[in-house]
């Protein structure tokens, strides 16, 4: 979700850098694309605060968040292509899932605001499966939610360590370069491309 069909890693980054300052979390923008993107809240906070307890750590997410939100929302965009992409989807009966690392609030955020539920047949968030993305199980249980075998599946993923996840699962990862450029891409991905319209080109020929 984050970062492919919406492109919000700079609003991430902004209330990330706000709220390490509130809790006196080391975090600078250049560290931001590898200790971020594509990790849990609690991954990342428990690196810089291991003593913390597992409530503590959701309740510092949730907080952080609710301020993501708030700073997105007034400038809340789709990804570019991405309403036509999911349409051509539907219109050929593909069966569809998000799979995010992200909490659930974050992604009925996503869905509702960007009113893109409809076109889903699975909704899969940060606590349905016992280890988030680098790990696989996002992915194996949405291929199974969906009633594929995984290897019938795409995914598109921006990040590494989504990628990484696909291919654990035995799906056909494709990468987007919605955040990190080709070369960082290219060894872990099928194929690497630019815009959800070059995605469709791809899938319907």
């Amino acid at each position: 979700m984050d970062g492919v069909i919406i492109n919000n890693n700079d609003w991430h980054l902004k209330s990330w850098l706000v709220y390490a300052k509130k809790l006196g979390m080391a975090l600078t923008a250049e560290e931001f694309p590898e200790k971020v993107f594509g990790k849990t809240n609690e991954q990342i906070l428990a690196v810089a605060f291991p003593d913390a307890d597992a409530a503590q750590l959701e309740a510092w997410s949730l907080e952080k968040e609710a301020l993501y939100r708030e700073i997105y929302a007034p400038d809340f965009k789709l990804a570019t292509g991405l309403l036509s992409f999911l349409e051509a989807l539907k219109q050929r009966n593909i069966p569809v899932a998000v799979a995010s690392n992200a909490p659930l609030v974050n992604v009925d955020f996503a869905l509702d605001l960007g009113k893109i539920r409809p076109y889903f047949d699975v909704v899969m968030y940060a606590g349905l499966v016992p280890n988030p993305k680098p790990a696989p199980d996002i992915y194996i249980k949405s291929a199974e939610l969906l009633g594929l075998p995984a290897g019938a599946c795409f995914v598109i993923e921006d990040s590494p360590v989504g990628l990484e996840a696909a291919n654990k699962a035995g799906c056909r990862p494709l990468a987007i370069t919605s955040t990190f450029p080709k070369e960082k891409l290219k060894p872990i991905s099928e194929r690497v491309f630019d815009s959800f319209d070059e995605i469709g080109a791809f899938v319907f020929g």
